[in-house]
């Protein structure tokens, strides 16, 4: 196993503990990090799931009326009536923060619905379309920040796990297989320290008896 060039002190391995400490705790904390970001990723995903069913509902049933115009009043005044339209809405965009993940709040401000072609040259099937389209404005609107947001939190989620591994699978192994390193070699100098002790004391007894 790999491990630091550094020398066999007790200073050396009181620093190794301490750093051996924190980058456990690190790893905690990162794993508390995790779980999170997964939990909401997952909650988006549902989300997400039904803000796409909504959408493709509301333009089936646009296309659907889009239909009925086309056959009830002719393509050129489709057209013309669609030329004519505003499709300008307000769009806010703020920002919260999910453990360091800036997440973006839209809110869409629509205008009041009112036609703006003759009324003379179209038909209802129309107005549903227009109102159809400006109701989906929202759900278009809550799609864009549930996909922005899952797409940055799934970004975050995989550097995360990225610094989980580094410190499970490289720097902790270095750091306990470095410190046990130094403390069996200082273990060691302990026993020779002490086996030159007793050689020490054995000789002072012989000479003390001669």
């Amino acid at each position: 196993m790999e491990r630091l060039p550094i020398p066999a002190t007790k200073s050396n391995a009181i620093r190794l503990k301490d750093e051996l400490s924190l980058a456990e705790d690190g790893r905690q904390l990162l794993d508390q990090k995790k779980d999170i970001l997964i939990n909401h990723i997952n909650l988006l995903a549902g989300r997400a799931d039904r803000v796409r069913k909504e959408l493709n509902e509301a333009l089936m049933a646009s296309y659907e009326q889009l239909k009925l115009s086309l056959i009830e009043s002719g393509r050129s005044r489709v057209e013309a009536a669609g030329l004519a339209v505003d499709a300008r809405v307000n769009v806010t965009i703020r920002e919260r923060s999910l453990m360091g993940v800036v997440l973006p709040l839209v809110n869409i401000e629509k205008p009041s619905f009112r036609p703006e072609y003759s009324l003379t040259d179209t038909t209802r099937q129309m107005d549903k379309v227009r109102q159809i389209i400006l109701s989906a404005t929202e759900t278009i609107a809550e799609l864009a920040e549930v996909e922005v947001g899952l797409s940055r939190l799934m970004e975050e989620t995989k550097r995360t796990l990225k610094r989980i591994n580094a410190l499970t699978y490289i720097y902790i192994p270095i750091y306990e297989a470095t410190l046990k390193s130094i403390e069996e070699r200082l273990e060691e100098k302990e026993r020779e320290s002490l086996f030159q002790l007793k050689r020490v004391k054995g000789k002072s007894k012989g000479s003390a008896t001669i």
